[in-house]
């Protein structure tokens, strides 16, 4: 009986340590995970903030395959300083800073190209006129009798 006695009491302290270390298990889950998740979120915006960001990069890139460095720098600088702006403002989850900065960037980007896109046209409209008096010239020659 008595190792009966002993088996049943070693018993119970094993299902003591076993609920003890169980309890700290969760205990230390319960501190660390929210801690986690913190450290998670703190580094990015939003999705859709950093959809916006994105947006606004992409029309960077677009405005530069348009050249807006050469017909519109001064429109396509203030486009990458303001995405420098919300990259910027990424750490300190500045969301507010953040958005508007990449809608601005955004704004810039699409002037830029629409700028460099204009003042193509408007070259390529030049050549053509250049060409169209170069040809009316000769038509005007030919047609004047020898």
């Amino acid at each position: 009986m008595n190792s009966y006695c002993l088996a049943f009491v070693s018993g119970e302290i094993m299902k003591l340590v076993k609920r003890f270390v169980l309890s700290m298990v969760v205990f230390y889950l319960i501190l660390l995970i929210p801690s986690f998740s913190g450290s998670v979120c703190a580094q990015g915006m939003p999705p859709i903030q950093e959809q916006e960001f994105a947006d606004a990069k992409a029309a960077v890139e677009e405005a530069r395959r348009a050249k807006a460095d050469k017909y519109a720098l001064e429109t396509l600088k203030q486009a990458q300083n303001l995405l420098l702006t919300a990259d910027s403002a990424r750490p300190s989850k500045d969301g507010v800073k953040f958005t508007q900065a990449s809608r601005l960037a955004r704004a810039y980007a699409e002037l830029a190209k629409t700028i460099a896109e204009l003042k193509s046209q408007e070259e390529k409209l030049a050549a053509t006129r250049e060409e169209l008096e170069k040809a009316r010239a000769e038509v005007d020659r030919l047609k004047k009798p020898q």
